[in-house]
C-alpha cells in the first residue's frame, strides 16, 4: 500500500525540498549555488563586448559615417579621421570592461571555493560553497560568511535565535535576529539532524 502523501494540497508535480536526501532534490534540476557575476569569458569578451558598444548611439553614428567614408562616391574625407578616435574610444572601453570583469571573476571564485561544513551521509564534510547543493545541512559557526539562501533549523543560542549581518546584501550594519523553525529547533546536534528528512514545497512553486 502506498504512503501517504504527508502534503495532499501539493500538485504532483510541484517541486519540493526535501533535506538530506540530494539524490530526490536532484530530479527536480535545482540551480546550483556557484555565484556569477561576471559578464564575459575568453571566448565571448570580444562579440559581446563589441555588441554592448555598438548599442551606444555616438558609436553607431561614428561606424555608420566610417561606412560613408569608404565610398568614394559619397564621401571625399579620408576615413583615418574617423576610425582612429572611434578604434581609440573601443579600445579604451574594451580595456576598462575587461578590468572590471575580470575582478568580478576573482571575487566569484573567493566566495565559491570558501569552505563550509556540510552533512552528508551522517558526517559533516568540507564542501565549497559552490558545491552545496538544495536540501543540504549545513553548520555555520560564529561570525562564518554565508554565500547561499538558508532556512534556520536549530540554533546554539537560547530559544533558537540567531544574529546575522547583512551588510553585504543591503548595506545595513546592524544585527538582524533569526529565530529556528519551533518543530526542528530541538535538533541540535548532528546524529539527530542526520535522521531529518523534512520536506517542504520548493518557494516560488
Amino acid at each position: 500500500m502506498p504512503a501517504k502523501d504527508p502534503w495532499p494540497w501539493v500538485p504532483e508535480d510541484e517541486r519540493r525540498v526535501k533535506a538530506n536526501a540530494r539524490d530526490y532534490n536532484e530530479k527536480f534540476q535545482y540551480a546550483s549555488n556557484c555565484i556569477k557575476t561576471s559578464k564575459y569569458n575568453i571566448v565571448t569578451f570580444l562579440p559581446v563586448n563589441l555588441f554592448e558598444q555598438f548599442q551606444e548611439v555616438a558609436n553607431t553614428y561614428f561606424l555608420f559615417l566610417l561606412i560613408l567614408q569608404l565610398i568614394p562616391q559619397i564621401s571625399s574625407l579620408s576615413w583615418f579621421t574617423t576610425i582612429v578616435p572611434l578604434v581609440l574610444v573601443l579600445t579604451i572601453t574594451a580595456v576598462k570592461d575587461a578590468t572590471d570583469d575580470y575582478f568580478r571573476h576573482k571575487s566569484d571564485n573567493q566566495v565559491n571555493n570558501r569552505q563550509s561544513q556540510v552533512l552528508i551521509n551522517g558526517t559533516l564534510q568540507q564542501e565549497q560553497w559552490m558545491n552545496v547543493r538544495v536540501g543540504d545541512i549545513i553548520k555555520l559557526e560564529n561570525n562564518q560568511f554565508v554565500a547561499a539562501d538558508l532556512l534556520l533549523l536549530s540554533s546554539s543560542e537560547p530559544h533558537g535565535l540567531c544574529y546575522i549581518e547583512t551588510a553585504e546584501l543591503d548595506g545595513e550594519t546592524n544585527m538582524k535576529v533569526r529565530q529556528a523553525i519551533p518543530v526542528t529547533s530541538e535538533l541540535a546536534d548532528t546524529s539527530r539532524l542526520a535522521q531529518f528528512d523534512g520536506e517542504s514545497p520548493a518557494p516560488g512553486s
